[in-house]
This record gives C-alpha cells, sequence and structure tokens, in this order.
C-alpha cells in the first residue's frame, strides 16, 4: 500500500539476488509443448510420445545421475554498470475504459538481456527409438524460441531469440 509500490513481480534468486526463470518453470514450459513439437518434428506415435515426455520430464525408472536435469535460467552480463531491470506499468480499466484507468507497477527484464538456459542433458532410447542429448536441446531451443516463457507473452514479454 506504498506510494509507487510494484504490484506484480518477479522470481529472484535467494542466494545472489539477481532474476532467475526456475528451472522448474522452464521444464513446465517444455513438457506443455513438448508433444506438439516432437510430432511436427519426428514422430507421430503418440505412446512413444507419451514414453518420451515420462522418460524426459519424470524421469521414468533412471536413476538420479541418468535423468535430464533442467537447471535455473539466469541472466548473464559481462557488464555490472549494466541496468538489467526496468519498471513498466499495464492499465486495466473497469467498466468504461476512459474513466479511472488505474495502473499497476511491475518490474521487467530489459530489452536485449542474454538469459542462459541450462540442461543437462542424456541420450534416451524407447522401443528402439534414439533420441539424443541434442536432438533434445534442439528441439527445446525451437520450443523456448517459438512459445517463449514467463507472463503477458501474448503483449510481448518472455520471447526469446538465441544469442550465440
Amino acid at each position: 500500500k506504498l506510494e509507487g509500490e510494484f504490484k506484480l513481480g518477479m522470481h529472484f534468486d535467494w542466494t545472489w539476488g539477481m532474476p532467475v526463470v526456475y528451472g522448474s518453470s522452464v521444464k513446465g514450459v517444455l513438457k506443455s509443448w513438448f508433444a506438439e513439437f516432437y510430432k511436427n518434428k519426428y514422430e507421430d506415435d503418440d505412446s512413444l510420445i507419451s514414453k518420451l515426455i515420462d522418460d524426459i520430464f519424470e524421469g521414468g525408472k533412471k536413476s538420479i545421475y541418468q535423468r535430464d536435469i533442467f537447471f535455473d535460467a539466469v541472466i548473464v552480463t559481462s557488464n555490472s554498470q549494466v541496468k538489467i531491470l526496468a519498471s513498466d506499468s499495464i492499465t486495466p480499466h473497469d467498466e468504461n475504459p476512459l474513466m479511472k484507468p488505474t495502473p499497476i507497477a511491475f518490474m521487467k527484464i530489459k530489452k536485449k538481456k542474454k538469459i542462459e538456459f541450462r540442461f543437462r542433458l542424456c541420450d534416451t532410447e524407447i522401443d528402439g527409438v534414439k533420441f539424443g542429448a541434442k536432438d533434445k536441446l534442439k528441439l527445446f531451443k525451437e520450443i523456448l524460441t517459438t512459445v517463449g516463457i514467463g507472463a503477458k507473452i501474448n503483449v510481448g514479454y518472455g520471447h526469446l531469440k538465441i544469442v550465440e
């Protein structure tokens, strides 16, 4: 209830205070879009796709050392003087869009900031079909750059572009 406070926020790593996209969120986005993207690129066998999803995202019956791991995505920058956060606002309107607009301030990551997505991927073989770590990474990149990640994607936030 402070004047000018941020109403909507983001997640910050509790050890170093920088914004992060939790690995569980990355995993969730990839899992929810995996079947559709996999069908378009590789197979159209629903039972195989279901087994792949279980193996990749749930670990199947593998030990923790043989499972795919989805780490937090973090902002990487080489210059500590560069600001990475900015404020923005959305203005929902009540019944009449011209009367009493109420802006809601929130923080955002500035455009063109580099976010590094990290994975430890293993090769997978199910029913004689091999899906290697490189194939997974390629498909994950395609999903993230096509779909995006985070809130308000439909209004321009959370869109990603691959930068080597």
